[in-house]
């Protein structure tokens, strides 16, 4: 009976073992979903379903025995000590492995996951302006934001870079407590003088050219139709209420542009690419201009 027990238990280590390398052997795709998994973890699930060379690091005794069980995934050696966001620079297959949302659905069914723990979920982004390459987003970029008439009160917030300007908006108004009904607008600090309207909510981080660190406002319409920043040109600086100086049409910026390695380490700002041709640039020198919305 205990041999026919073990038998049928085998068979399905065996059965999960295909399943689950299936499922690691599928090629990285722009938007899927790949998920974390700490990487003492899955070595002692390996020798537990007796994957790759594990089984036989450990003369194949392992296999199958409740001791080598690793139990629910636990991924809390990924997280910073108050639990709520993953440590920096971790290396892959080092301190964590990536699998697919299948492998990691697989893996919850027949496991389970600590109480209390988040599963980290990453998507897989395209790089490259002429040979494009995917890679999974580790680690996302950090931005400032800030309402239009409180520069000085900055929130720090992390993005994809396969999320859209829309979504950032969306997650500003809810930050700064912004009415449903209000019209907004965006705007990035491009440079430590020019800024720049984000105009294509569907445009992603990517696409939109935006680097970590970088400043993100948000400006609500006035009551009478005008936008605070159009409201500047007919004003002076001492009276429209701003600290920040009056836009006037600045040459154009010229950009730069970075490569990441496949799957990628620790975001830092290195510089701002250019953006969309719909995008639209201010110089804040200091002096009255007139100028449209910038819509």
């Amino acid at each position: 009976m205990a041999e026919q027990e073990n038998d049928t238990k085998n068979q399905q280590l065996q059965n999960l073992r295909t399943e689950l390398q299936k499922h690691l052997e599928k090629p990285l795709a722009k938007g899927d979903a790949w998920f974390l998994v700490d990487n003492h973890w899955f070595k002692q699930l390996k020798k537990y379903v007796g994957m790759e060379g594990a089984m036989f690091d450990s003369g194949g005794k392992e296999m199958g025995e409740e001791s080598a069980n690793p139990g629910p995934i636990d991924n809390k050696p990924l997280f910073k000590e108050d639990g709520e966001d993953i440590r920096e620079h971790m290396i892959d297959e080092l301190d964590y492995v990536l699998v697919p949302e299948e492998a990691w659905d697989l893996l919850v069914e027949k496991f389970g996951i600590s109480e209390t723990q988040e599963p980290v979920k990453r998507k897989v982004v395209e790089h490259g302006m002429f040979v494009k390459h995917c890679k999974v987003e580790v680690y996302y970029i950090e931005f400032q934001l800030a309402e239009n008439s409180n520069l000085e009160e900055t929130k720090k917030k992390k993005f994809s870079k396969s999320d859209t300007l829309e979504h950032i908006q969306n997650v500003m108004r809810e930050e700064f407590n912004i009415a449903t009904e209000a019209d907004t607008r965006l705007w990035n600090k491009y440079t430590s003088n020019t800024y720049e309207q984000l105009a294509r909510l569907d445009n992603t981080v990517q696409d939109a050219g935006l680097f970590s660190g970088q400043l993100i406002i948000i400006e609500i319409k006035n009551e009478d139709g005008t936008w605070p920043r159009q409201a500047r040109s007919t004003g002076t600086l001492g009276t429209n209420g701003s600290t920040s100086p009056i836009p006037a049409p600045p040459p154009q910026p010229l950009g730069t542009s970075s490569s990441f390695d496949k799957k990628e380490g620790s975001p830092v700002g290195t510089g701002a690419s250019t953006s969309t041709a719909s995008s639209s640039r201010y110089n804040f020198s200091g002096t009255s201009a007139t100028y449209g919305d910038g819509g």
